[in-house]
């Protein structure tokens, strides 16, 4: 496999994964970080080692409303979980 290749999906980039929250954030405004997070484990193939590690490193709490998130934050935490999403591929690909 070479650097250009992906495990399940991590060519979703950045922008898609903001894509993601931002329609989780119209769609369903009061349902809560953690499970909009969720879905974009199970539609994008997110990491979900990821997806805690990023969580517990901004402090957002898994319970707080997706759509009371400031544009910025919701940023912050696509590109945030993004980045460890990139890192345990990139791992789990050196190992082999």
């Amino acid at each position: 496999m070479n650097s250009s290749s992906t495990i399940r999906g991590v060519q979703a980039d950045f922008e898609n994964l903001l894509h993601a929250l931002t329609l989780r954030q119209h769609v369903a405004p009061h349902e809560p970080v953690g499970q909009s997070l969720e879905h974009t484990i199970a539609d994008l193939g997110v990491c979900p080692n990821a997806v805690r590690e990023s969580l517990s490193r901004l402090q957002i709490d898994r319970q707080h409303p997706i759509g009371r998130l400031r544009r910025t934050e919701l940023m912050q935490l696509a590109r945030t979980v993004h980045r460890f999403w990139r890192q345990t591929v990139e791992t789990s690909q050196s190992g082999r």
